[in-house]
């Protein structure tokens, strides 16, 4: 089991269509699906937890509907709460969930496995 932040969950989940797009090793195929297999649980708790957190801080019009910004990028937040809705979001970012660690190396990717370092910073909870 390895400990990583939600924010990390998340930014491997973010990045999984690329890992998913690369053909790798059948090692490597084997243990980035067990990793996303062992985060889904995790990833859904954060989108639930974040929906809770866009409800109770968001602006709504008169309809009840949240209201997004002119370009419809952002959702409004409603001033007076800023604040606390900033400290929810980094809590929820924050947290600590233990995960299965499938001890991935740079081996088991292959030797042509090119990727941003973005996407290496999202593999590197689970590399030894």
């Amino acid at each position: 089991m390895v400990k990583i932040t939600m924010n990390q969950v998340m930014d491997f989940r973010n990045n999984i269509g690329f890992f998913s797009s690369v053909n790798l090793p059948l090692k490597g195929a084997y243990k980035l699906n067990k990793i996303r297999k062992s985060l889904e649980k995790e990833s859904d708790f954060y989108n639930e937890k974040f929906q809770e957190i866009v409800e109770k801080y968001s602006r709504k019009d008169e309809n009840g509907e949240i209201v997004f910004n002119e370009d419809g990028s952002q959702i409004m937040i409603q001033e007076d709460l800023i604040d606390e809705c900033d400290k929810a979001l980094t809590a929820l970012q924050d947290l600590e969930v233990e995960v299965d660690n499938c001890n991935l190396t740079i081996e088991d990717l292959g030797e042509d496995f090119e990727c941003t370092p973005d996407q290496l910073s999202a593999l590197m909870p689970f590399m030894e």
